[in-house]
């Protein structure tokens, strides 16, 4: 199937496609995109590298995993269902690993979700599984497309290419996470509410998500760089250096906004404590003032004949001036005292 427009928007395109691509390259580095019933015989062939990238699958085509690559039923099972954390199993004669890429369409709702890519890595081959849109994916494919010497290597090269760019695709999300972090710090101490709490705990719950997601993954990619799986040769191991360099130090820009957050939470309710105590203060302060004029009125209010002043022409005057007197000087003593 094809979509118009795929350039305009390829994650809606894509979003109802079903889609298995097959394509391989020759000695003489003719990028060639095979049917589906060649695939047994291009695997024969150990010299030439074959990338075969299924999303969205239909059952038919998910077959080929066993049919074909006769792939081991634990890892076809995590691959069609969905694998919440990254993890990475060596099978001996192939590698399979699940990682996490920012899912873009998300991005437009203000939202942040990751989806998983499957990828198995074998001597000759390297298969890719996925249910959402990679961009990562897509560019590496316009790329082999237009310069054939990328499928001329060995297939950890072009894995390579694909996590390097999804490793990327994560710097501006990582950015933009900071930017927030800096925006909440001060709208904190300008304008605490309710709101701004919202904004907290939902930028908390973002970067805990994203911790959970990049720590397994910087792990994989320090087994993979670290010569641990024999898939891998120690040549495109060192460029996964530096791919796991990348990773680090997204890891340690999420731990120190995990952090700023911790502090911006503490600062928020530090803030609304102390504006609550100054409220407080004004409060007791106009509560201690109302106390003695409380009392006198409540002395001359009482219903007796016999009272000083009771049936004085400047009985009320003389009161309210010595109420007035009364709260000047409690003023004046709370004010000296340092108390408002």
């Amino acid at each position: 199937m094809m979509c118009n427009n795929v350039a305009i928007n390829q994650s809606v395109c894509y979003k109802s496609l079903a889609m298995l691509r097959i394509i391989t390259c020759t000695k003489e580095g003719e990028l060639k995109e095979p049917p589906v019933e060649k695939l047994p015989e291009l695997l024969t062939h150990k010299d030439s590298l074959v990338w075969a990238d299924l999303y969205n699958p239909t059952d038919r085509e998910t077959k080929i995993l066993t049919d074909v690559f006769k792939f081991h039923l634990l890892a076809v099972e995590d691959c069609l269902a969905t694998v919440p954390n990254p993890k990475i199993d060596d099978y001996g004669e192939y590698l399979y690993m699940v990682i996490h890429g920012i899912n873009a369409e998300t991005l437009k709702r203000d939202e942040l979700e990751t989806h998983d890519l499957d990828i198995f890595l074998g001597k000759n081959y390297l298969v890719t599984f996925h249910k959402g849109y990679f961009r990562s994916i897509e560019s590496v494919m316009e790329r082999c497309k237009k310069n054939c010497s990328l499928m001329q290597k060995d297939p950890e090269f072009l894995m390579h290419k694909i996590i390097d760019a999804l490793v990327d695709n994560y710097l501006p999300i990582i950015d933009d996470l900071g930017e927030k972090v800096d925006e909440l710090e001060k709208e904190i101490f300008a304008k605490p509410n309710q709101k701004v709490l919202n904004k907290l705990f939902t930028l908390k719950k973002d970067i805990l998500y994203l911790r959970r997601i990049i720590h397994p993954q910087r792990e994989i990619l320090r087994t993979i760089s670290g010569g641990e799986h024999k898939q891998v040769c120690f040549e495109c191991s060192l460029h996964f250096k530096d791919v796991y360099d990348h990773l680090f130090m997204i890891s340690e820009l999420i731990e120190s906004y995990r952090d700023a957050i911790s502090g911006a939470m503490e600062a928020y309710l530090s803030v609304v404590s102390n504006r609550l105590n100054e409220v407080m203060k004004v409060l007791t302060v106009i509560a201690t003032i109302l106390m003695p004029l409380t009392l006198i009125t409540g002395i001359f209010g009482m219903n007796f004949d016999h009272m000083p002043f009771l049936k004085s022409p400047y009985g009320f005057s003389a009161t309210m001036i010595l109420m007035g007197l009364i709260a000047l000087v409690m003023l004046w003593l709370f004010k000296r005292k340092g108390w408002w």
